[in-house]
């Protein structure tokens, strides 16, 4: 099966949509299918255009940028249609993709125009958190879920299904395959020198909070509760892992840690990509996800997998990754004390920890792995490749320009 895996952003810009995308192309090369996977290379002008890698073929596209602001360009026009121009040469001469597979609601717009090209089946993986609050949001999501040609809408969890349901996507062209980590070895020299970075000694307890640093993600929360974790368990340190998305929202969560007199023992990495992960969790003595809000949360599941215990929030999407007393904590969002209630429990009860940790980690081989997520994903391109054919009688017209 040649597959065209549409990604706005790709690592080494990290994030759920991000590692998703990899892990899952990674699994779909191994088991010998043709992948090409095209993204924003402008951000990244040091990289190659085109790389061969364990996920396939990856082309950054960068020209696309420089059109859209040509003084001769009709910019609107090149905002729409520049990527295509774009990928188009650079696919020019090779075969015609069965699946399209857009990441995002952007690259489904582009997704449907070249799908429809070709006549391949389009599939969309919709990882934005709240699309239908933005500005005209209701119509993005009418156009990506009513409006426009896919076969089948992956959904990562029953957060991301209930909407799809909401905007009108029927039963038979929606799937739930939740994302798939493997559960990857540590380098221990690696390991040694993140806690020797964090300031970690033999003794202290590491704790890593995982995720880009804006207000859905509530390092606030964490902020808050930390003084009350170092008056029960002075020896914590905490690392945040993940760039920062709002500075105003890093600068307020640095006061806070200051009027605390806790900014000491918190230490922000910023540079740390999905090849360091699993080194920082093989690191930490707890992992927190204090988050207001998330879709499904990866980092929760990248931690178990890497067998740690996990304080969470009751939240949707944590709430359907982890069992409460089971395999991980849950205490309700926005409330620093139960939050730093649940670390003290786990930091100050190595015993409990461990347990929690081990039943995290057989949770993760069993609901959450990569083989699972690429099977699934493998049944459902299927199902889109018989219900295209069906949608345009398998005639496959393509313009010849594209691929």
């Amino acid at each position: 099966m040649r597959i065209l895996m549409l990604a706005s952003s790709y690592e080494p810009l990290t994030g759920g949509a991000e590692t998703y995308a990899r892990l899952l192309c990674e699994g779909l090369a191994a088991g010998g299918h043709d992948v090409v996977i095209a993204t924003d290379g402008a951000w990244l002008p040091d990289l190659p255009e085109r790389t061969v890698e364990p996920a396939g073929e990856v082309l950054r596209l960068r020209a696309f940028a420089g059109r859209v602001d040509a003084r001769d360009k009709v910019k609107w026009r090149q905002m729409q249609y520049s990527v295509l121009d774009e990928l188009g040469a650079l696919l020019d001469g090779g075969p015609a993709f069965d699946v399209v597979h857009a990441n995002s609601h952007e690259t489904l717009v582009l997704g449907a125009m070249i799908a429809m090209d070709q006549g391949a089946a389009l599939v969309a993986s919709l990882h934005e958190q709240n699309p239908d609050l933005e500005r005209f949001g209701t119509g993005r999501c009418l156009l990506s879920y009513r409006v426009l040609p896919v076969d089948l809408h992956f959904a990562a969890s029953e957060f991301y299904a209930g909407r799809a349901r909401r905007f009108g996507v029927p039963e038979q062209r929606l799937r739930v395959v939740y994302h798939g980590v493997p559960a990857l070895p540590a380098d221990p020299a690696r390991t040694a020198a993140i806690r020797v970075d964090v300031g970690a000694g033999e003794h202290d307890r590491l704790v890593v909070c995982a995720g880009r640093v804006y207000t859905r993600k509530a390092q606030h929360d964490l902020a808050r509760a930390l003084p009350a974790v170092l008056a029960e368990a002075p020896d914590t340190r905490v690392l945040l892992a993940g760039r920062v998305s709002d500075f105003e929202y890093e600068r307020r969560m640095w006061a806070i840690l200051d009027e605390a007199g806790v900014a000491s023992r918190v230490r922000l990495r910023q540079d740390l990509g999905a090849d360091d992960m699993p080194h920082v969790y093989a690191a930490a003595d707890l992992v927190v996800q204090p988050s207001l809000e998330e879709g499904l949360g990866l980092a929760a599941i990248e931690a178990m997998a890497a067998g740690k215990p996990i304080v969470g929030t009751r939240v949707v999407g944590l709430s359907e990754v982890l069992t409460d007393g089971w395999d991980g904590l849950l205490v309700p969002a926005a409330d620093p004390p139960a939050l730093a209630a649940a670390m003290v429990r786990l930091l100050t009860d190595p015993a409990e920890a461990a347990r929690l940790a081990e039943r995290a980690a057989q949770t993760a081989r069993t609901r959450f792995s990569r083989d699972a997520m690429v099977a699934a994903t493998l049944a459902g391109y299927q199902d889109a490749l018989d219900h295209a054919r069906r949608r345009t009688g398998a005639v496959r017209v393509t313009s010849g320009r594209g691929a």
